[in-house]
């Protein structure tokens, strides 16, 4: 593609450079607080079309990509979801890693609640004390209980967990959550095997001893993945 091609963008960059710069690379900025695109025309000034909502361009300028749309709604779902229940570590930390642990903790409640609608009696589900009135004086001074048709505590915080919790789990698929955590986790296998290959360079085995290495990791993987504790060859 040369210089004087009409699908470039203005300053020399092509469509791909746009849904770049418009999505970030999946982790850029929300949509400017102005709500004006961030590109810049041909005169060099800054455009002054109004950016796609969650992304940072204008539609001229690759605002209506399917990359950046996908990208848009992704950073509209994080930003809800954040909204809703709260980044609780801060922004030191990624989104995608937030969000999977406040949904384990969630899945958790919703666990336990399960536990005590089970263990609450039948009748009790549909019925139990509803008000609970104590008479100081007159003739006969006490406490005025009343039963009737309603809905237990348990069942009712029960039902309200798990509303919250299909809430978040929809909102974690709009996210990509489970695509980001994949894409992270492959990040830091790489940082890890670099580490250990920079080790095992520093520790300068002999060939024998280097040649058992992929046999004892994959031992050590297997056991962890199966037991939790390493299962090491003979040797």
């Amino acid at each position: 593609m040369n210089a004087n091609d009409p699908m470039r963008a203005p300053g020399g960059r092509g469509p791909r450079a746009r849904v770049q710069s418009a999505t970030g690379g999946g982790n850029g900025p929300e949509t400017p607080e102005d709500g004006r695109c961030t590109a810049r025309t041909r005169s060099g000034g800054r455009c002054r079309g109004m950016a796609v909502t969650g992304a940072t361009v204008c539609r001229m300028h690759g605002g209506a990509a399917p990359q950046v749309r996908a990208a848009a709604q992704r950073r509209e779902a994080t930003a809800e979801f954040l909204r809703t229940y709260g980044d609780v570590d801060g922004p030191q930390e990624d989104p995608a890693v937030v969000v999977s642990r406040l949904i384990r903790q969630a899945a958790g409640h919703v666990a336990w609640l399960l536990e005590r609608v089970q263990e609450t009696e039948a009748d009790a589900l549909v019925w139990g004390m509803t008000s609970e009135v104590e008479r100081q004086g007159g003739e006969f001074p006490g406490v005025d209980t009343t039963y009737s048709a309603a809905v237990n505590g348990w069942v009712r915080l029960y039902g309200e967990e798990r509303d919250r919790l299909l809430k978040m789990c929809d909102l974690a698929a709009r996210m990509g959550v489970e695509e980001r955590l994949v894409t992270l986790a492959e990040v830091q296998t790489k940082i890890m095997f670099e580490a250990m290959n920079r080790a095992l360079d520093a520790l300068e085995l002999t060939a024998a001893q280097r040649a058992r290495v992929p046999k004892v990791m994959a031992g050590l993987l297997r056991g962890m993945a199966a037991e939790g504790r390493p299962e090491l060859p003979a040797a």
